[in-house]
């Protein structure tokens, strides 16, 4: 006769081994479901990526797919070291932290006390606006595109800090503006230098990686350097076949950091037990910043909040030639995802997939009302044309397309506008229920004057874009713009001539001529590099200068010589 109490103890390892056996399926089947999502990069002809999935203290799971070389036949694994590109940077905002917890500076120091070679612009530009990127700082990429400095090349921390002391001005007043800059966030690095007397390789090694035993995680300085079990860096080309996209960088601070995917859930395991640091650092590190007159941005220590399926996650991406890198930590489930690729793939939704497999869909509370849509015939007359934001020269153009008003990319697609009863309108009702709607601005008499986007961004301002007023293009003198300009900023010259009624802008470093096309009055649009071209004339109405604006640098200015 079998006593009772082992009758009991059997019945409850019974159970035990059920539910161990339960769960054991329900794991397998996520991950298998996550599999799923990247079968089509799981080849031995294809790049891929390395993944990490942390939850609650652990790596849940961590697989490689595809190569990491494809001339070597070398396969990803999760300790596959990838050049994460922008996710570098919330290490360098780490550190930063640290030193400030160490008593060595603070964040509202000007950034001048430590790197005596910044212009002095008339402005203090603090740490904390390197940090949320409103220093107003021209972009270190952008400057070295329209230096002629092309991608591929090799670019050194040293050319950023000579181009950045050539400056002659800013963006925007800092503080007043959140504009994404990579400079920064170099300049960051540099700081860390300065005060520390270590480089930010030395450094971050010696504070943060080494304590979290995340052993294959560095930032790689200098591009002549041989890293084992790399992935390289892939993209398609033209006919179908893979290339290789070269990256030659030795800049750090804004890029630059090499890890595998399963270091990542270390660090994700110090967001909520820290190692390093303490839970009022990591509470300082996941915070906001916000613009000098107090206007919230969603960016904080190179860490931005977004909602997935109603979870809320800190985050950042990265891309650099054909890499592609996202972090995402969601402190409420202490759940994680790092996903580092060497090819290029839409990160941030495969990272939204893996979410709704291990968390589910929740409700968003964030998500706003969306006022009914009605018909928009009428608009077809009023809104197509094109618009301006008079700072940054980034263009609003609507158009017309198969009797219906839309939005037009810069690849041409189309976003067919939905228009409210409330007078408003915007792209749809996932949208608009985000809060992004556009509203028109209108003269005394009516006429549309202006677009303005219906709520302030992420990143603390409203938009508004101007209408342009066309000029006509045949009645333009092309040829008064002819000759040679040159940048003392960007120690570069441009040569601008007239062939076949066209005008181009050539350089030395350019592979082939940049067409420049009649906008307004004085201003031209370009392709990548250029953007916008303002001509600015001097006695007699003679061409003086030309002022270059792209998306992150304006108002470059090339002065005509003699």
């Amino acid at each position: 006769m079998i006593h009772p109490l082992r009758c009991l103890a059997l019945a409850f390892g019974a159970l035990l081994l059920a539910c161990a056996a339960q769960a054991d399926s329900s794991a397998a089947a996520k991950q298998a479901a996550v599999d799923a999502l990247f079968a089509d990069y799981d080849h031995v002809t294809t790049p891929g990526l390395g993944l990490s999935i942390y939850q609650g203290g652990h790596e849940i799971y961590a697989r490689g797919y595809g190569m990491a070389n494809l001339e070597t036949g070398t396969v990803n694994t999760p300790r596959t070291v990838f050049h994460v590109a922008s996710v570098s940077k919330q290490f360098t905002a780490f550190s930063i932290l640290l030193l400030a917890r160490d008593g060595k500076l603070k964040l509202d120091d000007d950034i001048r006390k430590y790197l005596p070679y910044v212009p002095d612009f008339g402005h203090k530009i603090t740490i904390n606006h390197l940090i949320h990127h409103t220093s107003g700082l021209r972009d270190q990429w952008t400057l070295f595109d329209l230096g002629g400095v092309e991608d591929g090349s090799r670019r050194r921390q040293t050319q950023v800090v000579n181009m950045v002391s050539r400056q002659r001005a800013l963006n925007s007043v800092p503080g007043t503006e959140f504009n994404y800059c990579n400079t920064g966030y170099t300049l960051l690095a540099e700081i860390v230098k300065a005060v520390s007397g270590q480089t930010l390789r030395q450094f971050t090694t010696e504070r943060i990686f080494k304590p979290l035993h995340m052993d294959r995680m560095f930032f790689y300085d200098d591009a002549t350097e041989v890293v084992p079990e790399r992935a390289q860096s892939y993209d398609k080309n033209d006919s179908g076949g893979w290339s290789r996209e070269i990256l030659s960088l030795s800049t750090v601070g804004a890029t630059s950091l090499h890890t595998t995917a399963s270091d990542f859930a270390k660090w994700a395991n110090n967001f909520a037990r820290p190692t390093v640091g303490d839970k009022a650092l990591i509470d300082r590190f996941t915070t906001m910043g916000q613009l000098d007159d107090g206007s919230p941005i969603n960016y904080g220590f190179a860490l931005m909040r977004k909602k997935v399926f109603g979870h809320e996650a800190v985050m950042h991406t990265g891309s650099d030639a054909g890499y592609r890198s996202i972090f995402a930590y969601f402190p409420r489930e202490d759940f994680a995802v790092a996903i580092l690729a060497n090819t290029p793939m839409e990160n941030e939704k495969l990272m939204q997939r893996i979410v709704e497999i291990y968390l589910g869909k929740q409700a968003d509370e964030t998500l706003k009302p969306v006022p009914a849509a009605v018909a928009g015939d009428e608009w077809t007359k009023v809104l197509p044309g094109k618009y301006q934001d008079p700072a940054s020269r980034d263009d609003l153009d609507i158009v017309v397309a198969d009797g219906k008003v839309g939005i037009e990319g810069w690849r041409g697609e189309i976003k067919p506008l939905v228009f409210r009863a409330d007078g408003t309108f915007d792209v749809g009702d996932e949208d608009r229920a985000k809060g992004r709607f556009y509203r028109l601005v209108r003269d005394a008499k009516g006429a549309v004057r202006a677009i303005e986007e219906g709520n302030a961004s992420d990143y603390g301002r409203v938009g508004r874009y101007v209408r342009l007023q066309p000029v006509n293009a045949a009645q333009v003198n092309l040829r008064e713009l002819a000759g040679d300009y040159r940048s003392v900023e960007l120690d570069a010259t441009y040569t601008v001539s007239v062939k076949d009624g066209e005008l181009l802008v050539n350089s030395i470093w350019f592979d082939r001529p940049v067409s420049l096309k009649p906008l307004v009055k004085d201003g031209f649009t370009a392709p990548w590099p250029i953007g916008y071209v303002e001509v600015k004339r001097g006695a007699g109405g003679r061409p003086a200068a030309l002022l270059l604006t792209t998306s992150r640098a304006r108002n470059i200015r090339f002065d005509r010589v003699p």
